[in-house]
């Protein structure tokens, strides 16, 4: 399957600067990139523009990739109000090694396999459930009071949130979860989860 992001450091790598460099040019808005927890990810095609604006030759698959698109499109478009659909968005979840889900209020949209690995439920079993059935019934509103006041104040907020994650055998374990968005999208919050 191919790479839809890739992270600060492949990008550093490739460019041949510093992660930090690339962290800034993305808060600084030289480039896309999509906060996830403390980190960002970079969609492929910022990834292909970035490295042909310094003339970097592409790696295989990036290669493979700007040509599908050139052939879909007739051409790359990488303008800023091209943000992609909402289903490459919500994907961004899989590309995360740690326990991840998305969600908008607190309905989940998506969780990756190490999330539903966690609480022990199926992918698919979790899309549409209430948060709070998952987390803590008393920590749900809470979360997304967290993540609404972390997103809007970054730095000024707390960094992480401490809950209990209920899991399929009637469990629970204790986690901290970070906050993150997707390209503004209104009350779509990205939620990463640390088992303690």
């Amino acid at each position: 399957m191919e790479k839809a992001f890739f992270s600060t450091p492949e990008l550093a790598e490739w460019v041949g600067v510093f992660h930090t460099t690339i962290r800034r040019w993305i808060e600084r808005g030289k480039i896309k990139g999509t906060r996830v927890g403390r980190n960002y990810k970079i969609p492929a095609e910022e990834v292909i523009r970035v490295l042909d604006h310094h003339d970097i030759p592409l790696p295989e698959g990036l290669r493979k990739r700007k040509h599908k698109l050139k052939n879909r499109s007739g051409g790359l478009s990488y303008g800023r109000g091209d943000s992609g659909s909402i289903l490459q968005k919500l994907l961004i979840v899989e590309d995360i090694e740690e326990p991840a889900l998305v969600c908008r209020g607190s309905s989940i949209l998506g969780v990756n396999q190490a999330f539903a690995d966690l609480v022990g439920y199926g992918q698919a079993d979790l899309i549409g459930v209430d948060i709070a059935e998952v987390i803590d019934e008393s920590s749900g509103e809470k979360l997304m009071d967290f993540a609404r006041k972390s997103l809007a104040q970054p730095g000024k907020a707390p960094s992480d949130y401490a809950a209990r994650v209920r899991t399929d055998n009637m469990g629970k374990k204790k986690v901290k979860i970070s906050a993150g968005s997707l390209d503004h999208m209104k009350d779509v919050f990205l939620l990463v989860v640390k088992p303690c």
